[in-house]
C-alpha cells in the first residue's frame, strides 16, 4: 500500500509543515523584508498600515473560503488536496506576476493589490491546509503538531525576511521574488505527489484506484454548511471565544504595521539589519514560542496558554511604552528585546488559539467553523492596521503602546465563558473522537 496522509504520521506532519512554511517565506518577505527597505525610501506610517492591510485583508475571506471548499470538491484526488494544488499554484503564478511587472517598489498602490493578489491564494492554501489538519490529525496529535506547523511558518517567515530582505536590498526587488517564485513551485511538489487517503488518485488522469466509501460526494449544499455554522455559533463558548478572537489581535495589527517605519525612520535602522534581526533571533523566540505553546497547551491548557500568550504580548507593549517614555533615546537592547520578545508571546498564543477553536469546532462543517476562527483574528489585525493613522496622529508612539496594552487586555473577562467542555460532549454525541486526557 503507498504512503499517504492518514496512514503515515509522519508525511503528515512534514506535509502540513511545508505548506505552512510556504505561507511564511513571502509573508515574511512582504511585511518586514521589502516594509522596512520601502520605509528607507520615505514611506511613512500611514502607507506602511495600508500595505499591512492589504496583505491581511485576504486573510478574512477565510469566511466564505470555508463554505466553499466544504461544500465543492474533487473526492477523487482527495478532500482537501486539489484545494491545496490550486491555492500553491496560485501563490507561485502571482509572485511570477509581479516578476513581470519588473520593478513597482515606487507604485505604492499597484504593490498593495500585489499584496492583496498573492495573499488571496495565500489564505485559501492556509483554510484547506487547515481543514486538511482538522480532517487527518488524531486528537493526541492536535496541541503538539500545531505548534509544529506554526513552527514552520515561523521558520518560513524568518526566511523571507532575512535571506529576501538581504537580497532586495543587494539585488533587488525583480531578483528576490524571481527566487520565491522558484521556491513556491518547488514546494508543490509535496502535495502534489502524496494523496490524503488510500484510493485516491494522485492526478486527475491517474488510474482510479478501489474506489472510497459511498458517502464521498463532490458536491455539498452551501446552505447546509451556513445552517451549520449558525448552529454551531449559537452555543454560550463558540460566541465568546469568537468575540474574544475579534477583539484581542487589534493591537498586533497596529504594532505590525508602525515597527518598520519606525525602526527605520525614528531609530535609525538600516531595512537589512531590520530584516535579519526580525529573521534571525526574532524568528528563534518565535519558534520557541510556538512550540512551547503547542506542548503547555496539551498540559497546562489550551485557555491559559491561549491568554499568557496573548495578555504577554499586551503587558509587553505596556512595558514597552514606558520604556520609550523613560530613555531618550531608546538603549539598543530595548529597541531588540521588542524585535525578540513580541513574536515570541504571539506565536505562543496563536497556536494555543489552534488547538482551542479547534476543541470547539464542531458539526459537519468543522473545518468551516475552524477557518471563521482564523478569519475573525486576521479581521482584527485589519482593524488595528486601519487605526494607524488616527493613532499616530492623535497619540506618540510610547502612549500608543500604552493603549496597545489596554486594547489587549480588555477581553480577558470572556475566558471563563469559553470552556470548552459543552463542545465536546456535542462532539462526542456526534461520534468525533476525543482525547479524554486533554485539560482545558
Amino acid at each position: 500500500m503507498p504512503m499517504t496522509l492518514t496512514t503515515n504520521r509522519w508525511l503528515r506532519i512534514t506535509t502540513l509543515s511545508v505548506l505552512y512554511f510556504a505561507q511564511g517565506f513571502p509573508w515574511g518577505f512582504m511585511l518586514t523584508g521589502l516594509l522596512s527597505f520601502l520605509a528607507s525610501r520615505g514611506l511613512t506610517m500611514a502607507e506602511s498600515g495600508q500595505l499591512t492591510a492589504m496583505a491581511y485583508l485576504p486573510w478574512t475571506f477565510k469566511l466564505f473560503w470555508g463554505p466553499l471548499i466544504d461544500s465543492f470538491t474533487y473526492r477523487a484526488m482527495g478532500r482537501r488536496r486539489p484545494w491545496i494544488l490550486v491555492a500553491q499554484f496560485g501563490m507561485a503564478a502571482s509572485l511570477f506576476t509581479m516578476v513581470m511587472l519588473g520593478d513597482i517598489s515606487a507604485n505604492i498602490p499597484l504593490l498593495g493589490w500585489m499584496f492583496f493578489l498573492h495573499n488571496c491564494f495565500a489564505s485559501l492554501q492556509d483554510v484547506s491546509c487547515d481543514a486538511l489538519a482538522v480532517d487527518i490529525l488524531l486528537p493526541e496529535e492536535q496541541g503538539k503538531v500545531n505548534g509544529v506547523m506554526w513552527g514552520s511558518k515561523v521558520i518560513g517567515t524568518g526566511m523571507g525576511a532575512m535571506v529576501m530582505g538581504t537580497l532586495l536590498v543587494s539585488k533587488g526587488l525583480v531578483f528576490a521574488i524571481t527566487v520565491q517564485t522558484m521556491i513556491m513551485f518547488g514546494l508543490m511538489l509535496l502535495p502534489l505527489l502524496f494523496t490524503e487517503r488510500p484510493g485516491e488518485k494522485r492526478f486527475p488522469w491517474s488510474q482510479k484506484e478501489k474506489l472510497l466509501s459511498k458517502d464521498t460526494d463532490d458536491i455539498r449544499n452551501p446552505f447546509f454548511v451556513v445552517k451549520d455554522l449558525i448552529e454551531a455559533f449559537r452555543k454560550r463558548p463558540t460566541l465568546l471565544a469568537a468575540i474574544f478572537i475579534l477583539t484581542a489581535a487589534v493591537n498586533q495589527g497596529v504594532n505590525t504595521g508602525i515597527m518598520p517605519v519606525f525602526y527605520n525612520q525614528t531609530l535609525g535602522w538600516e531595512p537589512d539589519t531590520y530584516s535579519q534581526v526580525s529573521g534571525g533571533p526574532g524568528a528563534i523566540f518565535e519558534f520557541i514560542g510556538a512550540l512551547l505553546g503547542g506542548i503547555l497547551a496539551d498540559r497546562l491548557g489550551r485557555r491559559k496558554i491561549f491568554f499568557i500568550g496573548w495578555g504577554g504580548f499586551s503587558v509587553w507593549c505596556g512595558i514597552f511604552g514606558i520604556l520609550i517614555l523613560i530613555f531618550d533615546p531608546i538603549p539598543y537592547w530595548i529597541q531588540f528585546g521588542h524585535l525578540v520578545i513580541w513574536p515570541f508571546f504571539i506565536a505562543m498564543g496563536t497556536v494555543a488559539m489552534f488547538a482551542l477553536t479547534m476543541a470547539l469546532s464542531w458539526t459537519n462543517s468543522s473545518a468551516t467553523m475552524f477557518t471563521s476562527y482564523m478569519a475573525m483574528a486576521n479581521i482584527s489585525v485589519v482593524v488595528g492596521t486601519k487605526l494607524i493613522g488616527l493613532f499616530t496622529a492623535l497619540f506618540s508612539i510610547a502612549h500608543l503602546y500604552i493603549i496597545l496594552m489596554i486594547i489587549g487586555l480588555l477581553p480577558a473577562f470572556l475566558l471563563k465563558g469559553m470552556n470548552p467542555r459543552p463542545i465536546i460532549k456535542l462532539k462526542k454525541l456526534n461520534r468525533i473522537n476525543l482525547n479524554k486526557n486533554y485539560k482545558y
